[in-house]
């Protein structure tokens, strides 16, 4: 009786396995975060005398390290082959990155980075189905002022849209349906440029070939809505 009754009872069926989240499409968000970092410049000696050359190097004027808050946006598009996923973004945001530092032993300057923005290509896996742990890398922008000041009669300023390149790495979670939470670290190294301060003095303006250079580290986190 017991045998019988135990093959009559109904055999529940295995538990189906979730299904796997589609990340497939556009999204856009908002993102906010902490960068810091380290600008130097030196005055280009090969570049004086309209660039006929004067002297060979160049003169250190400053090393400032930087840090402060950013935040802004991004936007872009994913595609997913089965665990892999694949894709291309866009980032902007405004910053307020700054630093002073003693510079030519009596001055002092100072470095402040207002924006910075990437295009970049991000590649990621995939170890749960609402999990999304990626690499990225691309083109990357920043806008500088850099400023000079000295016994209240000279100053000097400069402002640049430098280039360089960019790469990071992060992680993104789907926590309801079509919003992601992110968090992601990147590196960013705009080269060294020359370009043109304007310092004054004592009423007569000089244009001085200053070269420059910027490396930048930045944590984001954010929110991302996929369409």
């Amino acid at each position: 009786m017991g045998s019988a009754s135990a093959a009559d009872m109904p055999l529940k069926a295995p538990m189906a396995a979730p299904p796997m989240s589609n990340w497939t499409g556009f999204y856009i968000g908002i993102n906010g975060g902490a960068g810091w970092g380290t600008a130097a410049s030196s005055i280009d000696l090969a570049a004086l005398g309209g660039g006929g050359g004067v002297l060979p190097g160049s003169i250190p004027v400053a090393s400032h390290e930087l840090n402060g808050f950013l935040g802004g946006g991004q936007i872009g598009y994913n595609w997913q082959m089965g665990n892999v996923v694949y894709g291309i973004e866009g980032d902007g945001d405004w910053a307020n990155v700054q630093g002073t530092a003693p510079c030519l032993v009596v001055l002092s300057c100072s470095a402040t980075v207002n924006w910075t923005a990437d295009a970049t290509a991000r590649l990621g896996v995939l170890p749960l189905s609402n999990m999304l742990v990626y690499v990225k890398g691309g083109a990357a922008w920043a806008g500088v002022n850099d400023n000079l000041s000295g016994f209240g009669l000279i100053s000097g300023s400069l402002t640049t849209t430098k280039t360089g390149g960019l790469l990071g790495f992060g992680t993104e979670y789907l926590f309801a349906p079509r919003w992601t939470a992110k968090i992601e670290y990147n590196y960013a190294d705009y080269g060294s440029h020359t370009d043109t301060l304007v310092l004054t003095a004592a009423g007569l303006s000089l244009g001085v070939p200053v070269q420059t250079s910027l490396q930048m580290h930045t944590v984001k986190a954010g929110i991302n809505y996929h369409f």
